[in-house]
């Protein structure tokens, strides 16, 4: 065909292979009585959330002397020729992919091949997800979502939703050494710029920082941040913002250098306006650093006063000027209380290490693997116990 009537002719041929991976995947697929191992399908090598969430799956499985396949489809586009030639039969398929990418993933590998039931783990941090993904839950046969807050934001989904938390490993955290201090008091901030700067709200940190420390040099705020320059605007209008004593710094480290930056700070600063898990409190729980947050969406699973520093929020209409999320509301954390719980955790040389060890109890209760495990569907927990070696 030539290239300007393939162009022309390109939308409706999308539409029209949608349409057929959509029919595909919907078809019986083996679910009630497939066997093999169990398999997870991820970006595993991204650097975001949903891809971190892959990791964390298969090594939680692994953690737990479970072995499981794992499938990168990082490159899977929409396409007429799946990658499998063949039947092939898994205990349980669970996808780490947003109904988009999944729809891609199934194309790419061909979803009449993939035999036995399938899961697809799904982040949205709104109060309710889109229409499209209620009825894509039907391209699985259960959805599980990170929190309460995500699992009542994909009510009336076509399939069954279940919570099921992200694993985290407290061992690992222990070995984390500090960064070199560069003040007496010092917070942290870390969010990506292609996450939405209104969801993540810096601008709600450096106020109330600001609000709390004035320009006091001994109290230091560092918003670790990266992709910034993809948003020149956005990060100019942060700069400005900041007094001198909030350092921003715009660049990829590596995770290792991020979690010892939060390690060696006083708090660690989400006045987010919603999160459909909170990864980045969670695992700062699992450090040791206090915690102030916003007592709204997912975070909620796992913190709450004794182990937190939780603000208050009023609900108000989504505003993102980077166009990523539209319309519903999320919360505005009040600035006045997060400043006060700033100055409060400051002046109480007990408080820190009381939030401390709460936190790091709460994360090793109740998002280690064998918690994370026991949230499983119990065909699931059954086929990985027959898996797993001795």
């Amino acid at each position: 065909m030539p290239e300007p009537v393939r162009r022309m002719a390109a939308p409706a041929l999308n539409i029209a292979l949608q349409g057929y991976v959509r029919r595909a995947a919907r078809a019986p697929h083996g679910a009630q009585h497939a066997s093999g191992p169990i398999k997870v399908v991820g970006y595993f090598a991204g650097s975001h959330g949903i891809a971190t969430s892959a990791r964390l799956a298969a090594r939680a499985f692994e953690a737990l002397q479970v072995p499981v396949e794992r499938l990168d489809v990082t490159d899977a586009k929409l396409g007429w020729d799946g990658r499998l030639t063949h039947p092939v039969c898994a205990s349980a398929w669970i996808f780490h992919l947003n109904p988009p990418e999944l729809l891609a993933a199934l194309a790419c590998l061909g979803p009449k091949q993939l035999i036995g039931p399938r899961y697809g783990y799904w982040a949205w941090e709104l109060p309710r997800a889109p229409r499209l993904w209620l009825k894509d839950a039907a391209l699985v046969d259960e959805v599980w979502a990170p929190s309460r807050y995500t699992a009542e934001a994909l009510d009336g989904a076509a399939s069954p939703v279940r919570v099921v938390p992200h694993p985290l490993f407290i061992e690992d955290y222990a070995a984390v050494a500090p960064a070199p201090r560069r003040a007496a008091f010092q917070g942290v901030s870390v969010f990506d710029f292609n996450s939405s700067v209104a969801r993540k709200n810096p601008q709600g940190a450096i106020a109330a920082w600001a609000r709390a420390f004035a320009d006091d040099p001994a109290c230091q705020l560092t918003l670790k941040i990266q992709n910034g320059g993809l948003f020149p605007r956005d990060l100019a209008n942060l700069r400005a913002a900041a007094p001198p004593n909030v350092r921003i710094v715009d660049e990829v480290w590596p995770y290792s250098e991020v979690q010892s930056l939060i390690a060696g700070a006083d708090v660690l600063v989400s006045l987010h306006r919603a999160e459909g898990f909170g990864l980045t409190p969670a695992e700062a729980m699992a450090l040791g650093t206090p915690v102030l947050a916003t007592a709204f969406s997912g975070v909620l699973d796992f913190m709450d006063e004794s182990c937190a520093l939780l603000v208050p929020g009023r609900q108000i209409p989504v505003d993102d000027p980077q166009g990523v999320y539209r319309g519903q509301t999320w919360a505005d954390p009040g600035i006045a209380s997060a400043a006060e719980a700033l100055v409060r955790l400051h002046a109480d040389p007990a408080l820190g290490p009381k939030l401390s060890a709460a936190a790091r109890e709460r994360v090793a209760r109740q998002l280690s693997p064998q918690a994370w495990f026991e949230t499983l569907p119990a065909a699931v927990q059954a086929a990985a116990r027959a898996a797993a070696t001795p």
